[in-house]
Parts: C-alpha cells; structure tokens; sequence
C-alpha cells in the first residue's frame, strides 16, 4: 500500500492537467510533462482499490504523497507497481518495445507481459490488491506466476 492522497492537490493538478474520465495513464502522464513542479515526481502504474474492486490504475507521487488527477476526490487504497522518475523515467519507459496487440503507448505495464504479470513490481501490486478485497484464489495464483521465455527454436 502507498502513502496518502492530497486530494485538494489532486483536484488542482487535475483541472490544469484537464483530466479526462477513465484515462488515469494519460491524465497522470501530462502532470509530469505539463506541470512544472511535477517535472521530478514519479508516474507510478499500479491497482487501485475503490471499494471492494480492485482497478489497474495510474497516478503521480512527489515527496510520499499521491496526487490523483483522474480520481481527486474517491477513497481509494493504493498499490503501486511500476515506478518511473520524472520526465527522464517516461522518456526511457517509452523506449521500452510495445508487444505487438497493441499500437497504444500506454500504459505502460502492458510492455511487462500480458496484464504487467511478467514485471515482479506490478504482480506484487496485482497479489496485493487482490489479497486486500479478499481474492485469495486470484492472489495466490499470481503470486505463484513463474514468468517464461520462449524461444525461437520453441516456437518452430
């Protein structure tokens, strides 16, 4: 679980940011590309959980607080997972290979395997969350994932 959330900040960055509904990736993306006090904050992609419901979700921490643009005011646990640093850390996090289902940037744990499952960081959020609400069946088997590597040779 991660720090506190200042939702009065969250709100503020959120309106300058013009966040959007249902896109947590991009709304977090553009606090550190636009705002410039966010410029060294880390861009962290994790879950969420809102309720009893456990979301992939992306926010943005400076100093151990969480600002949320896409959800300022929601009582939420969070989970972080991927972390990258600033404007450097998205400059070399869109440098890692994209798979091939998809022609979107982000987010980002989609270049760790299918769900993120193949990065240790955001599987440990994944076993978290879902140990959190009570999915004790759904953590374990993440929890017990061994990622693969297939090789050429393997798929001739």
């Amino acid at each position: 679980m991660s720090s506190k959330k200042d939702a009065v900040e969250s709100a503020r960055v959120g309106k300058l940011v013009r966040a959007k509904p249902k896109q947590c990736y991009l709304n977090a993306f553009r606090v550190i590309q636009q705002v410039r006090e966010y410029a060294r904050a880390d861009y962290v992609e994790g879950m969420a959980v809102v309720g009893d419901l456990a979301i992939e979700h992306g926010w943005v921490e400076k100093d151990g607080v969480i600002v949320d643009p896409t959800l300022p005011s929601h009582e939420i646990v969070y989970f972080p997972g991927l972390r990258f640093r600033g404007e450097r850390g998205l400059a070399e996090a869109i440098d890692i290979p994209k798979p091939e289902y998809t022609e979107e940037e982000l987010p980002f744990f989609y270049r760790f395997g299918w769900g993120g499952i193949d990065s240790p960081e955001f599987r440990a959020a994944l076993v978290a969350a879902y140990r959190f609400v009570g999915c004790e069946d759904l953590a374990a088997r993440y929890e017990s994932y061994t990622p693969t590597t297939i090789t050429n040779a393997e798929v001739a």
